[in-house]
């Protein structure tokens, strides 16, 4: 119900007024009256109309100067003005002031009503205006944070080469040109732990993927400052580790990076990282409340440092990592039988859900390491320690290199896959994945590794030769090469042509006849 207040110098005018009309079945609530303005404006302050009836002529404040005051303290109060004075300078400031209704007195109930209906039903269309601007807002708000969601994580996919990244960043308000980056990747398993420090404290750009986690790509100069700076947040979300009773955050750091490509690079190693502390948490979830003390020293073992020595060691270096990576057991007063075990059961389903990642586990495989596992619980010495560490390494990297021979091959399947299928508009890093049976980040950074290009460069430049092919040898439009390439956008087509080739289509077709005629 909307509230209705009156001001009038004349008390049976007043009375008269507030006694004519039932306001109850007006819909309206008659919340107060006073004689002039200056007695009005603190108790329309305090009972918040939403229309104020007023007399014009009134002393020490009148009708006109409440009015401006009004409008500018509460501009979405309707203003209904009565006056007895029928003339054309009080009618036209009035106006200038933007009053709602202006009407002579006398007025009569009837009429009045039919003021008030109309100001009410003013007030109802204003408010379903409102209403929709509000919601129009809010959803504009909402499709631009799910846009600018769906670009970052693009950018961690590698789906945009740097171009097309930085004009995409710039039309979102984003800022991410910078030398160098890294990616973070926390995920909350608790609804008590925040992670906006690393917002608030460091310059990184942030979105979510997931409900409950948060992707930080972090932005600096120097490789030194990021390298330190990533150390001082992963001692930091350990830390609260090492402080809590439960579990409550996985997450996963990548390596400093330089250009903008590079991002994908971090990403996958970070979403890597934290997929294997889900695999280790998930395990350890299972462990009693005695176990929990021996299980945070776990944290002095960097679990990125072996999956690294998993993809690039080699059988030499299997002593002298192993020792290195177990330099915390060497003590006889950090090695109970709890923390040997853990760290054994941390390190045997690290190196089995590597295997399993890049489906190098082959039945005989883990037969070999289940078999090795059931020896681990009865290790004390650390010797046995470093023998058990050994045996599955060689393992692992035995059957690694038998599989390198095989990234070649998928490769060149991606390769041909990408000339077969170059046409399609829809084609991404995740269909060629699909293709050749593969984790899409993996492939991100094994395509980029072996070929020095990343997968959307090279399928742009696979589009780009095949149109400088019909330029040349067909009188094809731009828009109709660019759709047979695999563009939806011309405009978009002629862009990327001129960047790849420093010329426009039309200027690279004139340059291709004139070398046929000579």
């Amino acid at each position: 119900m909307k509230k209705v207040f009156l001001v009038d110098d004349e008390v049976n005018i007043r009375e008269g007024i507030m006694n004519s009309i039932n306001w109850k079945n007006e819909g309206l609530v008659f919340c107060g009256s006073a004689s002039d303005g200056e007695v009005a404006l603190p108790l329309i302050e305090k009972h918040q109309p939403d229309i104020v009836i007023t007399d014009i002529k009134m002393p020490f404040m009148d009708g006109l100067e409440l009015s401006r005051i009004l409008k500018e303290r509460f501009p979405s109060i309707k203003i209904i003005i009565l006056s007895g004075h029928d003339e054309f300078e009080y009618a036209r400031e009035a106006m200038r002031i933007q009053i709602t209704e202006y009407c002579l007195k006398p007025v009569s109930s009837q009429d009045l009503q039919e003021i008030l209906a109309r100001v009410v039903s003013q007030i109802k269309i204003e408010e379903l205006e409102n209403k929709r601007l509000i919601d129009l807002e809010s959803q504009a708000i909402q499709n631009k944070t799910e846009s600018r969601d769906k670009f970052l994580y693009g950018l961690c996919e590698g789906v945009y080469n740097s171009s097309d990244a930085i004009k995409k960043a710039a039309n979102l308000n984003l800022s991410i040109i910078s030398s160098y980056y890294y990616v973070v990747v926390v995920e909350a398993t608790s609804e008590s732990y925040s992670m906006d420090w690393i917002e608030n404290e460091f310059n990184c750009v942030r979105f979510s993927r997931k409900l409950k986690e948060s992707i930080f790509i972090m932005i600096g100069e120097t490789k030194e400052l990021l390298e330190t700076e990533s150390e001082l947040i992963r001692k930091r979300l350990i830390s609260h580790e090492e402080n809590t009773v439960e579990n409550s955050i996985i997450f996963g750091i990548g390596g400093v990076e330089s250009r903008i490509r590079g991002i994908s690079i971090s990403f996958a190693e970070a979403d890597e990282e934290k997929n294997y502390s889900s695999i280790i948490y998930k395990y350890n979830s299972k462990e009693t409340d005695r176990d929990i003390e021996s299980k945070k020293a776990l944290y002095q073992f960097k679990r990125k440092d072996l999956i690294h020595f998993l993809k690039t060691g080699q059988l030499c270096d299997i002593h002298n990592f192993s020792r290195s990576y177990s330099s915390y057991l060497e003590k006889d007063n950090n090695r109970s039988p709890f923390i040997t075990y853990y760290f054994l059961m941390d390190f045997t389903i690290t190196i089995t859900h590597y295997l399993k990642e890049y489906e190098i586990a082959k039945l005989e495989i883990m037969q070999e390491i289940n078999t090795l596992e059931m020896k681990a619980s009865w290790i004390r010495k650390y010797q046995d320690v470093l023998t058990y560490m050994a045996d599955l390494l060689k393992i692992t990297i035995i059957s690694r290199d038998k599989l390198i021979g095989k990234n070649g091959s998928i490769i060149q399947k991606v390769k041909e896959y990408i000339h077969e299928n170059y046409t399609n508009q829809q084609l991404s890093l995740q269909h060629a994945a699909d293709e050749v049976n593969v984790n899409a980040s993996y492939l991100s950074h094994l395509f980029s590794q072996e070929t020095g290009h990343t997968f959307i460069e090279y399928l742009t430049t696979t589009r780009i030769n095949w149109a400088k092919e019909l330029l040349k040898t067909t009188n094809d439009k731009t828009y109709e090469i660019a759709n047979k390439v695999g563009y939806t956008d011309s405009h978009y087509f002629c862009r990327t042509f001129k960047k790849v080739t420093g010329l426009t289509t039309r200027q690279y077709k004139n340059q291709s006849s004139s070398n046929i005629s000579i």
